[in-house]
């Protein structure tokens, strides 16, 4: 085997350095080697890395990460980020917050060390720390720039920020039950830490999403109001990605422009990536299964399972799932729920689909829900699907006919479709009738007109909940997010999942539950013979 030349090492040292200037995850592995990084942390760079661009282009971006403990997200997000950001922009100046002043202190004292390191001078030459700012709490570039940190509750009067990190600003669940800690964290957000963030500025939001109503879920919240009638101007809109811990649904990406990464796409079944369906794209990257673990140097996939049978579902959800749901609930209550492993067949019975409609791609804007319920003589019903997703018109309509196709082609099954009447509806029914012809399906459906608001319109699904009438399955890939937004109703981010299920029971109430069928009594041979004679026998009475 020839012997490498001479100048091979320093050749690829070279390169290593010119890639690490333009990819955060390979500046964090030349500079932190031991590591251990996976698809979710090229992830979480690939949109750091846009994020970085945006801040210096003066667009204000936003940006939400919400992820388990102990995943490598703060190594990321505030200490290798910064450090990175800053060689690039050295003249900027960043603030990091977390629940206590140590906690960022910590993180500011590993970027000064990065700085430091001679492996991040030959990278970025031009970022050189000021000697005369150097403290641990806030210090300096040579270039005006530098690095700030700040605990929840705070002052930092008279420090400004081109980039705003809040890396979990919630301790543990006690500080996240608590009303009060919440409280003074939105007041402190919005009125300290929040004003120091320059024109153009970014805001970095990273936590383990321990509450729906502490800051990143107010801060959805207060997105939910975008677009509509009243809401005051100005709103943040975030860029939210969650990365549960083991995940719900086989999970995708579109790999079609690397540096614009777009939202994760989770579907309950397997996309065919060399051949995707309609509707997908042809750059659909596998991230990982349903059921599988972020990154098993970190979290093996049976390690988390294991942590899942011994954790309290709340916790469970908050902690790993990135899933806060309330304890009791508002409207629906948690022990309205009910659940059965084996649905009964629906063979003889109804089906009902009801959908509600959205267009639109971005994580502010609500879902198109199809919730398709079955019906018994017993007029019982229960959930078989609910169905979510984001897209245009035809993607819509392309929904509702393959979920059509699932539930409305089963043998000696009544099924009928329920369209929520409105501007959406009126502009897609045209196309949905023109896909019937050509897919060759006729459906029968009824536009659902909306005659009184949300909560009135939930009424009956609330009652026949109360009244045990509503049934689950225990096994279902949809059923914690449809179990999260009715236990939210009606202060939730999102409320399709309700509107849609209240559109089924609405769809089905004026119908009369399908009638048993009862056998006709076992006649004796005596019976029978007795009809012969007398001329009452059924083939006879013609």
């Amino acid at each position: 085997m020839a012997s490498p030349k001479p100048n091979s090492a320093a050749a690829k040292l070279l390169a290593d350095r010119i890639l690490a200037r333009r990819r955060l995850l390979h500046f964090t592995k030349l500079t932190h080697p031991r590591y251990s990084a996976g698809w979710v942390h090229d992830d979480i760079c690939r949109r750091l890395e846009r994020f970085s661009r945006e801040v210096a282009e003066g667009k204000s971006p936003r940006l939400m990460l919400l992820m388990p403990p102990r995943h490598g997200k703060s190594e990321l997000a505030s200490i290798r980020f910064p450090a990175w950001h800053l060689g690039q922009y050295p003249h900027h100046e960043l603030i990091n917050v977390g629940y206590n002043l140590d906690l960022p202190m910590g993180f500011s004292r590993k970027v000064r060390e990065v700085f430091r390191d001679p492996q991040y001078q030959a990278i970025f030459p031009d970022a050189v720390l000021d000697p005369d700012s150097q403290s641990v709490e806030k210090w300096n570039t040579t270039k005006g720039g530098g690095f700030t940190a700040a605990g929840r509750g705070g002052g930092i009067t008279g420090k400004g920020a081109h980039i705003l990190i809040v890396d979990d600003p919630i301790k543990d669940q006690e500080e996240a039950d608590s009303a009060l800690v919440r409280e003074k964290l939105w007041d402190w957000y919005q009125s300290t830490a929040y004003t120091r963030l320059a024109p153009g500025g970014g805001v970095l939001v990273i936590q383990t999403w321990w509450n729906d109503d502490d800051l990143a879920g107010r801060l959805q919240q207060a997105m939910a109001l975008i677009g509509k009638e009243g809401a005051p101007e100005g709103i943040d809109d975030f860029e939210i990605i969650k990365y549960p811990a083991l995940s719900l649904s086989y999970e995708y990406r579109d790999d079609f422009d690397p540096g614009n990464p777009g939202p994760i796409i989770r579907t309950d079944e397997p996309i065919d990536v060399a051949n995707p369906p309609l509707g997908y794209s042809k750059h659909l990257t596998l991230l990982r299964p349903k059921d599988f673990c972020l990154h098993e140097d970190r979290y093996p996939t049976e390690a988390l399972k294991r942590i899942r049978a011994n954790l309290q579902p709340r916790i469970w959800s908050a902690l790993y799932q990135q899933n806060p749901v309330p304890d009791e609930g508002m409207y629906f209550r948690k022990e309205y729920f009910r659940y059965q492993r084996q649905l009964p067949s629906p063979a003889g019975l109804r089906i009902y689909t009801a959908w509600d409609f959205a267009i639109g791609e971005k994580q502010a804007n609500d879902w198109t829900v199809g919730a398709t319920i079955l019906q018994d003589e017993m007029d019982q019903l229960y959930v078989l699907e609910i169905f979510r997703m984001k897209g245009d018109s035809f993607q819509i309509v392309e929904a509702m006919l393959d979920v059509a196709t699932r539930w409305g082609s089963m043998p000696g099954t009544g099924y009928l479709i329920g369209a929520e009447d409105g501007q959406i509806w009126r502009a897609i029914e045209p196309l949905f009738k023109k896909r019937m012809v050509e897919r060759r399906q006729y459906i029968p459906y009824e536009v659902l007109r909306p005659m009184t608001d949300k909560m009135a319109r939930a009424r009956p699904l609330q009652g026949r909940m109360q009244q045990g009438r509503v049934i689950f399955p225990e096994e279902a890939a949809w059923r914690a997010q449809a179990e999260q937004e009715l236990l939210r109703f009606p202060a939730g981010v999102h409320d399709d999942v309700v509107d849609a299920l209240a559109w089924a029971v609405q769809l089905c109430m004026g119908k009369e539950p399908p009638q048993a069928y009862i056998p006709p009594p076992l006649k004796s041979w005596r019976d029978r013979l007795s009809e012969s004679y007398t001329g009452n026998a059924s083939h006879m009475s013609a």
